[in-house]
């Protein structure tokens, strides 16, 4: 049996200082770095199909029969565009008072009908948008301009109490003569109001849509200026271009794999059955997620099409993703296992790190610590990062504390599998392979390290922050750090360190909920990050040391 000695323990508390530092940063400035949106969800789902029903109802639109799916829906062009033009804390006073950005968006469809109802309801409970699809051909009255306002104002009144705050836009008024019926569609615009408060500001408006003579949609939205649009798009397309770059590396290095499993693979190097257990593994929790995703994705049934159809593609299709990205993480690991191995003699063999006998290693142990820690610092990191960054132009949006993740089933699932896929694929390429793969090439461990962490760190661009290479950077840094980890400690420390930083990440908003078993999902995922070393230190602790790793070692 083996203990722990000085170099371990240094080694340890560095690291636990590393973490504790960075859980205190994170938790005092996260929210300076990363607003949140000012959402005050007061409706549950439950309640805003409720609402929707009894809306529809008392508009003449019965819903009896139909099937109905419910998801959150944002705003995306009006909350970026408040965002950077009025300012983070101006645009919580507009999104959480006058301007209507975000809404549960409740659906009522029957299957190969095209009629279907969509209302919005905002997060207080009101109605603020709605629309009826019908068929072009269904008969309706051809009503001239005039009896047409009437009638849409009519029902803006009902609907909107502030109606009488809004002057009608003669312009906008519109309307198309349908087979067997006139169309018209109407629109008003707020009196004086301005966001940001300047000449020119977004205007808010209010539309109202006839179908003959009876309503068929109606909607208050913030007037986007399209020369905004159209400037954002462009600011945009940096974002895209640094991604589409960091495509190149990429293939290069898959490039790289597939030529390196055909020479090994060709000499009997290869090791498939531990990389093919981990792609069945990685195939299912896929599938799973993916299945557990259904009342979003059935949210975007095409009523045109068979509803068993429908069904049947989206298996197939979650099916042939699920084993595709399981493959891939298979061919990876094969590949990489025997570099790792070559290259690293004195860590822990990849095939033998999750055995009984590998938890009880020293290894395994001081991993897990240095994952952890490296975890925590690096979400200390990420917050300084943007705070500081945010005093020179870097901008990121503002957090929405609800994702379609809480229209699923199981909450957990979701931020379980992704922590988990992405850690294991990522790592196993942009650090297991690469590494060693471009030491052979580069003959310099400097640039086997810090290539592949930009490499990595590009394809994180297609996120919003500005400016569009600033993702880039963040996230290479870090991947240097990674890649350094990995030579000195392994790479379980990284795949720890992985798992950790996107479980908990993507469970703060199960975590920051309302609901306890959000709650209670969010803290199970995170809290998975702990059970390696929960386990490693209970059987150093009930042994009394720890097994000797000198047979599990790559050599």
């Amino acid at each position: 049996m083996s203990r722990l000695e000085g170099k371990d323990l240094r080694t340890l508390l560095f690291w636990i200082v590393i973490g504790i530092v960075g859980a205190l940063v994170a938790v005092r400035y996260f929210h300076a770095a990363f607003p949140e949106a000012a959402l005050n969800l007061k409706v549950s789902k439950g309640e805003a199909q409720q609402t929707a029903r009894n809306f529809l109802a008392g508009n003449g639109m019965a819903v009896d029969g139909y099937q109905s799916s419910i998801v959150f829906h944002v705003d995306e062009d009006a909350k970026t565009y408040l965002e950077r033009e009025a300012g983070l804390e101006q645009a919580n006073k507009l999104m959480a008072g006058p301007v209507s950005v975000w809404a549960w968006d409740v659906r009522f469809f029957r299957p190969q009908q095209q009629e279907e109802f969509h209302v919005h309801v905002s997060p207080g409970g009101r109605v603020v948008d709605f629309s009826h699809t019908i068929e072009e051909a269904r008969a309706g009255a051809k009503l001239d301009r005039e009896a047409a306002k009437t009638l849409a104002e009519t029902f803006a009144r009902a609907q909107y109490p502030d109606f009488s705050d809004y002057d009608y836009l003669p312009a906008e008024a519109n309307s198309i003569d349908r087979p067997n019926r006139r169309d018209w569609s109407f629109t008003w615009e707020r009196r004086g109001f301005k966001a940001p408060a300047r000449e020119n500001g977004a205007p808010y408006r209010l539309r109202v849509s006839l179908q003959g003579d009876r309503p068929g949609g109606s909607a208050e939205f913030l007037k986007v200026p399209e020369e905004w649009r159209r400037g954002y798009q462009k600011l945009r397309s940096g974002n895209t271009f640094y991604g589409s770059m960091a495509l190149i590396p990429y293939l290069f290095l898959n490039g790289g794999m597939l030529w390196v499993l055909f020479d090994l693979g060709r000499r009997g190097i290869i090791r498939w059955r531990g990389a093919l257990k981990l792609g069945i593994v990685l195939a299912v929790l896929f599938f799973a997620m993916t299945a557990n995703n259904w009342p979003v994705t059935r949210a975007g049934y095409d009523t045109n099409s068979s509803y068993s159809s429908f069904v049947l593609l989206h298996l197939v299709q979650a099916a042939a993703g699920s084993l595709a990205l399981g493959l891939l993480v298979a061919l990876t690991v094969a590949a990489a296992e025997p570099l790792y191995r070559s290259s690293q003699p004195d860590q822990l063999r990849l095939n033998a790190a999750w055995t009984l006998p590998g938890i009880r290693t020293k290894e395994f142990f001081r991993s897990s610590v240095v994952g952890l820690g490296m975890a925590a610092g690096h979400i200390g990191f990420v917050v300084l990062f943007y705070m500081l960054g945010s005093r020179v132009g870097v901008w990121a949006p503002q957090e929405i504390p609800y994702t379609d993740v809480l229209s699923t089933h199981f909450p957990w699932l979701y931020p379980l599998t992704i922590g988990v896929y992405a850690a294991t694929s990522e790592e196993f390429l942009f650090r297991l392979f690469a590494i060693p793969f471009l030491m052979r090439f580069t003959k310099s461990r400097v640039l086997a390290v810090v290539l592949p962490a930009f490499f990595w760190g590009f394809l994180h661009s297609a996120y919003p922050q500005q400016p569009g290479y600033i993702r880039g950077i963040e996230v290479g840094l870090i991947g240097i750090v990674a890649g350094v980890v990995m030579l000195r400690y392994g790479i379980l420390a990284t795949l720890v360190w992985h798992y950790t930083v996107d479980a908990a990440l993507i469970s703060l908003f199960l975590l920051r909920s309302g609901n306890a078993y959000f709650r209670a999902s969010g803290a199970l995922v995170a809290a998975g990050a702990l059970v390696p070393l929960i386990i490693s230190g209970g059987f150093y602790l009930a042994r009394r040391g720890f097994e000797p790793d000198e047979p599990l070692l790559n050599r």
